[in-house]
């Protein structure tokens, strides 16, 4: 691989060599570590970009919404479970302090939209034997068949 400089930064990093001169470069370097494109500035893909990526893709995801009849048509659909069940659930949770239960009873109730970030979706989830990826991928795209074992 080579690294292509102008100004100090890396400019080009390519499989063929770089014509200096050509593409008007202070320099030309080879190498054998791998770059990648991060913004507008390439840098070396190392364990602190791959984690820093990681980083991103789980606050994108903590982000994703879907509206209550999407989670609860979709739980309907993939469980057979009605929203009196889940709620009962919630009410029954014994492994939870009475505050965290009466806090997941107002997202519950009072949400318009459910984030997938929201403790309370992995705890529905776990509870229904859904899985982490599983709830990811149905907040992605809204489709219950995710959510099927």
């Amino acid at each position: 691989m080579y690294l292509g400089y102008q100004n100090g930064q890396i400019k080009f990093y390519t499989e063929e060599p770089l014509d200096k001169e050509f593409y008007n470069l202070d320099k030309v370097e080879e190498t054998q570590e791998e770059y990648v494109l991060d913004n507008e500035e390439y840098v070396l893909k190392d364990v602190a970009w791959e984690d820093k990526q990681a980083q991103a893709e789980k606050e994108r995801i903590a982000k994703l919404s879907l509206t209550r009849g999407d989670v609860f048509r979709g739980l309907l659909q993939a469980k057979n479970v009605t929203r009196a069940q889940i709620r009962a659930l919630i009410e029954n949770n014994e492994q939870i302090s009475e505050v965290k239960r009466e806090l997941a009873l107002i997202d519950f109730d009072e949400a318009l939209n459910f984030y997938r970030g929201n403790p309370l979706i992995d705890t529905l989830g776990a509870t229904l034997g859904i899985t982490s990826e599983q709830l990811d991928r149905f907040f992605e795209d809204g489709n219950y068949e995710h959510l099927l074992v």
